[in-house]
């Protein structure tokens, strides 16, 4: 991790644990990675750039947040659970927020978990940005079984709460060693190109991209497709789209992620 980077964490870590943290927590270590699945679809009338977006979790310890409301309160505020060396837990307030997403989704979603965006690659100007994407955490699949503490069958992994709009807690998280997902076209994977020339761009995945989290490493929390937008073939047809290259980490020249 470059000095920088370190420093920004330990920001992160003051102004969101409020001095919990004593630096024996066994943290969680987002990697994001690159998009895939890209392609152009249709929605609603307008062209949108569509694509699977993944986070796994390849540090030290779970990343497990709990969410709790009051009655009358839409949004849960979220604690993040964080072990520590000697096994006992500590619990750090964040200012991360849950929302129950009553359409396609229909459950409970760690609000602005991830966001994508298209940027010019020789200037890294934002020239298309999604939303930032709330996810329904989950251990979905095992991305590397040798990593220490990764367990055969995933402790945390469940729907969210699904058709339960009503519920006061939640608890969600990836565990060591897994990844979660979202599949193109799915419910907002996708980035409007209305106005959006054909050329060259950098689609960009960032998770956690406000630093709610108490995480490891930021360095491998953004990733990146080089991705060629051609012309459409015939009028009101759609754009073509080519994946060029995919790395980790922040592209050459791209403004903060």
């Amino acid at each position: 991790m470059t000095a920088a980077l370190a420093g920004t964490l330990g920001v992160v870590v003051a102004a969101v644990a409020g001095g919990a943290v004593t630096g024996s927590e066994l943290l969680p270590d987002l990697r994001q990675e690159p998009p895939s699945q890209v392609a152009v679809r249709r929605d609603k009338g307008r062209a949108v750039l569509v694509f699977r977006s993944a986070v796994q979790n390849v540090g030290q310890g779970r990343l497990v947040v709990n969410g709790r409301r009051s009655r009358g309160q839409r949004l849960m505020t979220v604690n993040q659970e964080l072990t520590r060396a000697d096994g006992s837990v500590v619990r750090v307030p964040t200012s991360a927020r849950m929302k129950y997403e009553p359409s396609w989704h229909r459950h409970w979603h760690l609000l602005a978990f991830n966001r994508f965006d298209l940027r010019d690659p020789s200037t890294g100007r934002r020239v298309a940005l999604s939303n930032k994407v709330g996810f329904c955490l989950g251990s979905r699949y095992m991305v590397d079984p040798g990593l220490p503490g990764t367990s055969a069958t995933p402790v945390i992994n469940h729907n969210c709460g699904r058709l339960v709009p009503g519920l006061m807690r939640m608890r969600m998280g990836i565990d060591v060693g897994y990844a979660d997902d979202y599949a193109a076209y799915v419910e907002f994977q996708y980035i409007d190109l209305t106005g959006v020339r054909p050329g060259r761009y950098l689609l960009v995945h960032t998770a956690d991209p406000d630093g709610h989290l108490v995480v490891g490493d930021r360095a491998d929390d953004t990733a990146y497709a080089l991705v060629d937008l051609t012309a459409p073939r015939r009028r009101g047809g759609l754009p073509g789209v080519t994946v060029v290259a995919t790395s980790v980490g922040a592209p050459p020249g791209a403004p903060g992620s």
